[in-house]
């Protein structure tokens, strides 16, 4: 059995209406907190790590939701804390397929395609085929193939394009045997040049940084316009949303990929409200982090806390900032 494709749509009626006020009432709080931030000649080192830690952490979610590779959550936190190439993983924690040596370039790769998403908005460069086909070569650039059947249904190897559209239809058929048929390659172009018109007018409008994310994000799934890391390029999509509006993106972590799973197929049968009611809880865990953050530098904390238990910290008397197990030497906690 085949599900049938149908042309993207554009958002849906009411969507407008959808703000969630607990978020609106945490953005508030960052919009009357950002100005001093960013006025303050105070040591902003705390939000600089806490910026570095949410950036590492998105690119480490956004690989090991598509299964690329598998990492302990301990390692992770490892990860995040001490930088992409800190830890040499053993190779039964990536997928078969993922040499030892690709894993730390898909991990800085993706990282570095986030950058490029802040990058694309601090520049003023509007969403284009260019932008899609630049984030897919960096994001792709140590995935040597996509994953693929025979006629027989024998897994495969598929060689990769990198930065450049499908050549074949890449419809992944479902546990119940059903084919969900994504756009045809020969409509992709088409496709995409009518996202990003809707997309342009979208932004114009009213509407909650969760919905136009989630739109965003939902669409272009839809249309899967390369053979493969079209997860990873709707989530710098959904990215692309929140920074453009200067909030911060969400963290889709893999531990909850069927939470994300579920509300994703939710739009796809046509409700897109679940799947923006996700994002805004994910974007709000996000926000009152960088909140917190915020103020520990407005009152001139001396010490952070990383995920692997470690501190960053200027000890009394000192201006340097030093890394190590916390002692009791009078910190500000």
């Amino acid at each position: 059995m085949r599900e049938q494709w149908s042309p993207i749509e554009d958002m849906p009626i009411g969507a407008d209406k959808w703000h969630d006020p607990t978020y609106q009432r945490i953005l508030s709080q960052w919009q009357d907190l950002r100005p001093q931030l960013e006025s303050t000649k105070l040591d902003k080192k705390i939000m600089d790590i806490w910026l570095e830690e949410r950036q590492r952490r998105f690119a480490i979610e956004t690989g090991q939701i598509e299964g690329l590779y598998v990492i302990p959550r301990g390692i992770t936190e490892q990860l995040i804390t001490e930088g992409l190439e800190s830890v040499r993983l053993s190779h039964n924690m990536a997928a078969p397929e993922v040499e030892d040596d690709s894993l730390t370039g898909l991990l800085q790769d993706q990282k570095t395609a986030l950058e490029m998403v802040f990058d694309t908005v601090a520049q003023r460069r509007s969403l284009s085929h260019t932008a899609f086909k630049e984030w897919h070569q960096l994001l792709t650039r140590h995935q040597a193939t996509a994953a693929g059947r025979t006629l027989g249904g024998k897994r495969i190897g598929i060689p990769l394009l990198k930065g450049e559209y499908k050549l074949r239809p890449n419809n992944p058929r479902r546990p119940d045997g059903v084919v969900h048929q994504y756009c045809p390659p020969e409509q992709v172009r088409s496709e995409l040049d009518r996202l990003l018109d809707m997309y342009a007018k979208i932004y114009e409008q009213n509407y909650a940084t969760e919905v136009e994310a989630a739109w965003l994000h939902h669409r272009y799934i839809q249309i899967h316009p390369f053979q493969d890391g079209n997860g990873r390029t709707a989530r710098l999509l959904m990215a692309y949303a929140y920074i453009r509006r200067g909030e911060f993106p969400p963290v889709i972590k893999a531990d909850e990929k069927d939470k994300y799973i579920d509300a994703l197929e939710e739009a796809d049968a046509g409700d897109l409200h679940p799947f923006a009611q996700h994002l805004v809880r994910l974007a709000a865990t996000s926000l009152d982090s960088a909140i917190v953050a915020t103020k520990r530098v407005l009152k001139s904390a001396r010490y952070y806390a990383h995920p692997n238990g470690d501190c960053t910290y200027k000890a009394p008397g000192e201006n340097e900032w030093k890394r190590g197990p916390d002692e009791d030497n009078g910190l500000d906690m």
